[in-house]
C-alpha cells in the first residue's frame, strides 16, 4: 500500500534539511519569476514542501511560478516515462515541438517527451484515486519539522503557544534520535498535545531504517556529521575521494563489512571521510582500498587531522552541524 515517509513544509529554505543540489539546477531558459535559486530560498509563496519516500525519492516544491517542482531519485532498472531512463543520451528522451508551434524564446523548455513508459496511468497505481480519508489519515503528512520562527505576520508561526509548551513537548521527543524526525515530533506535539505522536514519529524513524535496510546511505543534511549530543563522531579520511556517489557507494561497501562505520561525510574540495563509533577498529579499513590513494595514515594511527574529525560518545549519527559546504549521510 502506498505511503509517505515522511513530510514537511517550511516558511523559507533550511540548509540543513533541503537538498542544496537543487539551487544548482541550470533551467532551461530563464523565466521572468527570477533566478532559479530565488524560487526557493528566501520566502516562496505558500511555503516550501519536502517529501522523503520509500527508495531513495525526494521532492522538493514551492509556490513560485505556479508551482516549482524537483524530483530526486537514484535510476532504476528498467526505469522509463517522462523523467527518462537515465542512461544518459538525452536524444532518446524528447524531441523538439513543431517548428513556429511555440514561440522561439520558449523552444528549448518545450519538448515533447518520447520513448516507453508515457501511455496513461493505470487506476491501480493512480495514487490520486488510491487515495482515501482513512488512508489519508494515516500517513505522516506535512509535517512543520521545526519550531519555525515566530512573528506577528508569520501565518507558519511556531506552533508551541508558548515557551512552556515548547519546553514540554522537547522532553516528550526527546527519545527520537534523528534531528529532523525531533524536530517534526516537536511541532506536532505542539499542534495536537497528543502523546500518540512520539509514537508516529519513532515508527517514521523505523520504517526509513527497514527501507533502507542498513544497506542504502541516507543523506542526513549539509554540514559534517554529529552524535545525539552534538558532538562530532570519529572520521577517518581518504586520501582521493571527492565526488558524493563515490563516497556513498564506499560508504555502502564498507559499512556492509564492518558494523562500526555509521556514516561519511565529504566537505566541498575535500575528500570522502568515513565516520565510526568509539571503539571500532579503524585499522579494519585498510582490507579496503577506496580509489585516489587508500586512507590517511594519520586518522588510522589514531589522530584525526580535521577540526571535524570528533571522538563523539552516541554510536549513530544523529544530525548536522550546519554548514553548507559539507554534505553527511548515515548508514546504521
Amino acid at each position: 500500500e502506498p505511503f509517505l515517509l515522511w513530510a514537511a513544509r517550511r516558511t523559507e529554505w533550511d540548509v540543513s534539511m533541503h537538498d542544496h543540489d537543487v539551487l544548482g539546477i541550470k533551467p532551461a531558459i530563464d523565466w521572468a519569476v527570477g533566478p532559479w535559486p530565488k524560487r526557493f530560498q528566501q520566502e516562496p509563496k505558500g511555503g516550501l514542501y519536502y517529501f522523503k519516500l520509500p527508495n531513495e525519492v525526494e521532492i522538493t516544491l514551492s509556490g513560485v511560478d505556479y508551482m516549482s517542482a524537483v524530483i530526486k531519485m537514484a535510476p532504476q532498472q528498467g526505469q522509463s516515462g517522462y523523467c527518462g531512463n537515465f542512461n544518459g543520451i538525452a536524444e532518446d528522451e524528447f524531441e523538439p515541438p513543431v517548428p513556429g508551434s511555440v514561440p522561439k524564446e520558449l523552444v528549448p523548455a518545450w519538448n515533447k517527451a518520447v520513448g516507453e513508459g508515457l501511455e496513461q496511468v493505470r487506476d491501480a497505481d493512480n495514487l490520486f484515486k488510491l487515495a482515501s480519508p482513512e488512508l489519508a489519515a494515516s500517513v505522516l503528512l506535512v509535517q512543520q519539522a521545526s519550531v519555525l520562527r515566530v512573528g506577528p505576520e508569520d501565518p507558519m508561526a511556531s506552533p508551541c503557544k508558548d515557551a512552556h509548551a515548547l519546553d514540554e513537548a522537547e522532553q516528550a521527543c526527546v527519545s527520537i534520535p534523528y534531528t529532523n524526525l525531533r524536530a517534526a515530533c516537536i511541532a506536532d506535539f505542539c499542534l495536537t498535545e497528543k502523546a500518540s505522536v512520539v509514537d508516529d514519529a519513532a515508527m517514521s524513524g523505523v520504517m526509513e531504517e527497514r527501507l533502507s535496510d542498513g544497506r542504502v546511505p541516507l543523506f542526513v543534511g549539509h554540514g559534517p556529521c554529529i552524535d545525539i549530543g552534538g558532538q562530532a563522531l570519529r572520521a577517518v579520511r581518504t586520501k582521493g575521494v571527492r565526488i558524493a556517489m563515490e563516497c556513498q557507494e564506499l560508504l555502502r561497501e564498507v559499512g556492509a563489512a564492518i558494523a562500526g562505520v555509521v556514516g561519511a561525510q565529504l566537505k566541498t574540495e575535500g575528500t570522502c571521510e568515513l565516520v565510526v563509533r568509539p571503539g571500532t577498529d579503524v585499522h579494519d579499513l585498510l582490507d579496503f582500498a577506496p580509489s585516489g590513494g587508500g586512507w590517511v595514515d594519520a586518522d588510522l594511527s589514531g589522530g584525526v587531522g580535521d577540526p571535524h574529525g570528533g571522538l563523539g560518545g552516541a554510536s549513530f549519527v544523529a544530525g548536522v552541524e550546519k554548514d553548507l559546504s559539507w554534505n553527511c549521510w548515515r548508514l546504521d
